[in-house]
């Protein structure tokens, strides 16, 4: 009887110490998939920015081969911030490059830290990612040839023509049959126009681009009537255009705030980005950042950035 005892008593011990060797590495997981994005920065010695090459005056890829663009020289005063944060002298920053569809999970697998999209942060996106306080303000635009007809134009531009409003099933909806959008394939202007379409139960074209270069030379080769994406990026787009034949519509369809992306759960992160982007916002430095970009702010922009800063 003592001997079986000792048998179950050396088969429990036994079972504790098994699973004490299997709970250490799983604790050693688990404390290194909590590991939030400063520790990482910390351990590496560097904070991994993702950009995308053709999104100017967002991000892109400048003329010395270096990221530039409005989103850049914000994540560069947000690495700044996290330097003096941490206090890591030798911060350094690198920059990635990432297409639209593989952001995300850039972020998501910890390859990048901070998206310098920048993005929409839609309810779908913000299932897989976090974001910063806004940005700017935004919103989706149009442009066309200046030789459009006068009816198709001022339909985009007013939501009118001939000065008559329109409805679905209205005559002057005319102007849009048989009409071709460009746009960028995955984009949130993908939808508004498939969404607008179905509404007002047009035959309108929705021709799907991979990028901005596409969506342009579908538009000045006469392929499209219409290209539809961001509309400060469509404004760059015009301003660069040396065709002269080009022009971006005076209406702002949807307001849609632009933010930067960072990983979901990670407050102390969040933190860090809010922090520096509020202190640009309050001290006015972002002036400077956004005429360089964007074209002198005016007192709608200044006090855009003034209600967006978080208070202290």
């Amino acid at each position: 009887m003592s001997r079986m005892k000792g048998v179950a008593m050396r088969n429990h011990l036994l079972h504790w110490v098994l699973l004490a060797a299997c709970l250490v590495p799983v604790q050693a997981a688990l404390a290194q998939g909590q590991s939030g994005t400063l520790d990482r920065i910390r351990a590496n010695g560097k904070i991994t920015m993702g950009y995308y090459n053709e999104a100017q005056p967002f991000t892109y890829q400048g003329s010395s081969g270096s990221p530039d663009g409005y989103a850049i020289a914000l994540c560069r005063a947000v690495a700044t911030a996290v330097q003096e944060e941490l206090k890591l002298p030798n911060l350094s920053t690198q920059f990635v490059a990432v297409d639209a569809a593989e952001r995300f999970n850039a972020v998501k697998d910890g390859r990048i830290d901070l998206l310098c999209g920048p993005a929409v942060p839609t309810l779908s996106n913000r299932v897989t990612v976090s974001f910063s306080i806004p940005i700017l303000g935004s919103g989706t635009g149009v442009m066309v040839r200046k030789d459009a007809p006068v009816a198709f134009r001022e339909l985009l531009e007013t939501g009118q023509t001939a000065g008559h409003p329109i409805w679905r099933g209205s005559p002057m909806l005319s102007a849009l049959q048989q009409r071709t959008f460009s746009v960028i394939s995955g984009s949130l202007q993908e939808q508004l126009l498939k969404n607008r379409r179905e509404e007002l139960n047009v035959n309108s074209v929705i021709s799907l681009v991979p990028d901005l270069a596409t969506g342009l030379k579908q538009l000045q080769d006469g392929k499209s009537d219409a290209f539809v994406a961001e509309r400060n990026v469509l404004l760059d787009l015009a301003k660069r255009d040396t065709s002269g034949k080009l022009v971006v519509l005076n209406r702002v369809f949807d307001y849609e705030p632009l933010a930067l992306a960072l990983s979901r759960d990670d407050a102390d992160f969040r933190l860090a980005v809010d922090t520096a982007l509020s202190e640009l916002y309050r001290s006015g430095k972002i002036s400077g950042i956004y005429e360089q970009y964007l074209g002198k702010p005016d007192k709608a922009a200044q006090d855009w950035f003034r209600r967006t800063a978080v208070p202290q």
